[in-house]
């Protein structure tokens, strides 16, 4: 019995093994959002300074990730994804998730949309291709924050369909401020076949 619970036991680890190293990946692409191209594509070092000036554009009062937490985010494409959207060279937009091998979960850290092209879709585009690759690898869930005076990010996301699912005090480093812990359950299409 403990040759077999051995043997499953190297199997499982081959298994996890190939999963952690598989990076994430995904296919630069062009995209037309209300009669107006963008391009598409996985963010790359360096594209970091161009983050970290539209961060500082769109969060004016918080700007508490440098270029070294992006650069490492970026860098680890196991279980992290980040998007650009340019148009005619300039960035418009990006989105950043972690995707967790084990609870399934696709957690949502950055969006940022630039002044200029809010209200045009971009947003709420990136979050539903989020959702789309986190559909296409058979995760469960979406999960985000977003501060409590942001009322307009928690409409979109609301649309899009997450729930609010409870506060997280004093989340905000900048400023203590408390944020919405939101939530999106996947159903995968296999689920529904088996049900």
């Amino acid at each position: 019995m403990k040759h077999l619970l051995r043997k499953f036991n190297k199997i499982l680890d081959y298994c996890f093994n190939y999963f952690e190293d598989t990076s994430l990946t995904f296919d630069n692409k062009r995209v037309v959002i209300h009669d107006n191209e963008y391009l598409l594509c996985r963010a790359v070092v360096p594209d970091v300074a161009e983050m970290l000036h539209l961060q500082k554009m769109v969060y004016t009062d918080d700007n508490s990730w440098d270029a070294k937490v992006f650069e490492s985010e970026l860098r680890n494409e196991k279980s992290k994804l980040y998007l650009i959207m340019r148009q005619n060279d300039q960035l418009v937009a990006f989105i950043g998730a972690s995707f967790n091998q084990k609870s399934r979960d696709v957690h949502i850290s950055n969006v940022a949309v630039h002044p200029d092209f809010q209200s045009r879709g971009l947003g709420q585009f990136l979050i539903e291709t989020m959702i789309n690759c986190a559909t296409f690898n058979e995760y469960v869930s979406l999960s985000l924050e977003t501060r409590l005076s942001n009322v307009r990010a928690q409409k979109l996301y609301s649309t899009i369909g997450f729930k609010n699912i409870g506060l997280k005090k004093s989340y905000y480093q900048s400023n203590h401020e408390d944020a919405v812990d939101m939530r999106l359950s996947i159903k995968n299409e296999k689920e529904t076949v088996n049900e």
